[in-house]
């Protein structure tokens, strides 16, 4: 039960979760644009090397957001990509980013009424640690 092992491990402030890395995982960050207050998806890759970012979906051109695009879909523009980003990566949000993870497809967090720190990081972990932390 000592024996450790890759996981994934998301953070927002005080609430922490783990996930064992069994495979390939697709993380998806939702969330509202604090400028325009439109929708950006944002789409990694995670494995036991770390994370890789494979796609950014948007749906304007301000403040920070990007401006080269791939094609459109929708009502967004997407631009995919295959970036290796290491073993952590962070996020700043705000109340009004309204901000909800998914792993696989499934809904795992969902932003609290208050501004955080999200962090997202690839580490090895005692299988019962990860077992016992598990959203």
């Amino acid at each position: 039960m000592i024996f450790p092992i890759s996981v994934v491990r998301i953070g927002f402030n005080e609430k922490v979760c783990y996930f064992p890395l069994t495979s390939k995982y697709t993380l998806e960050v939702d969330y509202t644009h604090s400028v325009s207050l439109t929708k950006v998806v944002d789409v990694y890759r995670i494995n036991n090397t770390g994370i890789y970012a494979i796609q950014e979906k948007w749906q304007e051109f301000l403040a920070g957001q990007p401006i080269d695009f791939q094609y459109r879909s929708g009502d967004f523009y997407v631009k995919n990509m295959n970036k290796y980003l290491g073993k952590s990566w962070e996020y700043w949000f705000i109340p009004v980013n309204n901000v909800t993870l998914k792993i696989n497809g499934k809904i795992i967090f969902v932003q609290p009424p208050e501004e955080g720190i999200m962090k997202i990081s690839v580490k090895r972990d005692p299988i019962i640690l990860t077992l016992i932390r598990r959203c």
